[in-house]
């Protein structure tokens, strides 16, 4: 059973789902959708068009929704969607896409949003993304699944960060962070393989034994990039995760931090 404060205002035109809980002084805008049995808090405030999915935790005076931080911007018609199994904690903003961007801001599920941590317009998070506390994503920042961003880190809009890797805290990241690696830093810099949340995640000996013959050729040798990937290509043993570690920086617009 949906559950509303007295002193919540939702708006009539809101569609909210079945075990709903909205808490005291929060305000919920007539775009917004929520799915059934996600927990709202007070002094939360979801506007805009934005589709919360279910099972969701949103903790107290988070902001869902609100306009890109964009100099004129209008983005009436963009949108945030928040993925099912959410957890939002205090103070965090995920904001919503522009008109100049993808339109839309993305989270996938699972995602686990700490305490003021910030999420900008156009961006793109996969599934079971770790944000910590005070770390900032600018506008379009794509981050893989399983990625974890660590306490106070800022990364630069347009960057991407590779699944499975770990953005250690108080980083400025400028450049991508390829998947399966370990970065820190001011400014950001690869220094080895995130061993410990392959294994956690169950990838194979294998292919952890094939990743760190890959990062030592595309960051320990004197090779540029593209020799680097020429080497793997012939040196080292193809697997799943060492194909989408070279598709990744192949595409890379910003280049690697290395």
């Amino acid at each position: 059973m949906t559950h509303i404060h007295p002193r919540a205002v939702v708006a009539p035109e809101a569609k909210l789902g079945s075990d709903v809980s909205v808490g005291a002084f929060s305000v919920i805008g007539p775009g917004v959708v929520v799915g059934r049995g996600t927990s709202i808090g007070s002094h939360v405030i979801i506007e805009g068009i934005a589709e919360i999915g279910e099972r969701c935790q949103i903790s107290c005076h988070v902001v869902l929704g609100a306009p890109p931080q964009i100099l004129e911007d209008q983005s009436e018609t963009t949108r945030l969607v928040v993925g099912d199994e959410t957890v939002i904690r205090e103070y965090a903003s995920v904001h919503r896409g522009s008109l100049k961007g993808r339109g839309t801001t993305m989270l996938g599920q699972r995602n686990y949003i700490m305490a003021y941590a910030h999420v900008g317009h156009d961006c793109v998070l996969g599934d079971d993304v770790v944000v910590s506390s005070q770390a900032g994503l600018a506008g379009h920042v794509e981050v893989e699944d399983r990625a974890v961003i660590g306490g106070k880190a800022g990364i630069h809009q347009f960057v991407r960060i590779g699944k499975y890797a770990m953005v250690g805290a108080c980083s400025a990241v400028s450049k991508d962070i390829p998947p399966f690696m370990m970065a820190h830093g001011n400014r950001a810099k690869c220094y080895g393989l995130n061993t410990v949340g392959l294994r956690r995640y169950g990838v194979s000996r294998e292919a952890i034994v094939k990743l760190k013959q890959a990062y030592r050729a595309i960051f320990l040798s004197k090779l540029n990039t593209s020799q680097a990937l020429e080497r793997l290509a012939t040196e080292v043993d193809s697997c799943p995760e060492v194909e989408h570690l070279i598709h990744f920086i192949k595409i890379s617009s910003r280049g690697i931090a290395r």
